[in-house]
Parts: structure tokens; sequence; C-alpha cells
């Protein structure tokens, strides 16, 4: 299983987001228009934590939290948000499949995470136990498509690093999402305009589930 510790104590890792780029703020500022804008907004599995840290740039009167396993990152976005002055952005230490804090937001946001979660039912019955009612999850995952387009694609490291979705053992489907929330998905990519984007493909599926 991946490292992220490991990985993120190496002092040289890219601040970058790993599917769409800065892109993918854009995509969340249009999900915005659709379903107005939210008090806080929470992005669990964040990294270096691209689009919180764009979020909280251009939504001052959001509360946008990050959580992440990884104690160095956490602390290295800490430091930065500290740097840039956002005193709406704030990080902790947390992980799936079982989520620590009991805060509940207006979006929980969970992109190119579970991937690397052994137990995604699990995972995402913690993500929707912290949305506000009224609220929304944002959500994508590995299935059967995921796996066989990483077996066509990835060799080496990458192959190790996705080695629960080449293996099988953790992908599901939209009504394994619908089954555990009890609630109707969406398509994310349709609800934004972005099913001609590049990355799209590599990203499928995308879900929002209202509560």
């Amino acid at each position: 299983m991946m490292d992220w510790e490991r990985f993120y104590r190496r002092a040289d890792y890219d601040r970058c987001a790993y599917i769409g780029g800065e892109q993918m703020a854009d995509l969340v500022e249009r999900f915005f228009e659709w379903r107005g804008v939210p008090d806080d907004f929470a992005s669990v599995g964040c990294g270096p934590a691209v689009v919180p840290f764009l979020l909280a740039e251009r939504y001052p009167d959001t509360e946008v939290f990050g959580f992440d396993l990884s104690e160095t990152v956490v602390q290295d976005n800490a430091e930065k948000a500290e740097e840039q002055g956002l005193d709406n952005l704030r990080f902790a230490v947390d992980s799936l499949p079982n989520l620590d804090t009991d805060e509940k937001f207006d979006v929980v946001y969970c992109v190119a995470t579970l991937y690397f979660v052994e137990e995604p039912k699990r995972a995402i019955e913690s993500l929707y136990a912290r949305v506000r009612e009224g609220g929304h999850l944002v959500l994508n995952y590995p299935n059967e498509t995921s796996r066989e387009q990483f077996d066509r694609e990835f060799d080496g490291r990458k192959r190790e690093s996705f080695e629960l979705v080449l293996s099988g053992a953790n992908l599901i489907n939209e009504d394994v999402v619908r089954d555990v929330t009890g609630a109707e998905t969406r398509n994310y990519w349709e609800l934004v305009d972005a099913e001609e984007e590049a990355f799209v493909d590599s990203a499928r599926p995308c879900v929002v589930v209202e509560k």
C-alpha cells in the first residue's frame, strides 16, 4: 500500500492536484454556482491541497478544511496557509475509512483518494456522515473501468501505487454509493460541464450526493 507519510517526507514533492491540476478548483466554482457558495468546505485526502488553497483565496467568507493522513503534508499546508494569510483555511490529520472528526460541512469533497483506501464502503459511510443536512458529497471512486484503464496505462512505481485498484480489491460501482448513502447520485462532470476535458476519463466516475 502507498506510504503517503514517507512520500511527503521527501522535501521535493510536487504541490499539484493529481487529477486536473488547478482547473479542478475552477470546476468546484462551477459547482458552487449550481448549489450556492457553502459556509464550509472539507477536502478529505487533500494532499498538497491545491483546491483548498485556491478556494480559500477566492471565497474568503467560506471556511475551508483539508484532511490528510500525512502529518508532514498537513504541517506543510498549515505553514503555507499562515504565510499566505489565509485565516479561513485549516488542516488536520485524519484518514479514511474511519474519519475521526465529528464536524459536519456543507460540502465534503473526496477526489483521487478512494483509489488508495481498502474499505471504500466504510469510507463512503464516514464521508457522508460528515455532510450537513442539505449539503453535498462530491466523490470519485475506482470501478472496473478504472482498473482496466490503469492496467493498460500504468507501469513501474505507478502500478505499485495503485495496487488496490489493479488487484480489484477496492472496486465499487454507483449502486454501492446509492446503497451506502441511501440517496440518488448525479454525474459531477456533467453538472460542472467538464465532460470534454482531457483529464476526465482518468477520473471517472465522479458523483454528487445530496443529503
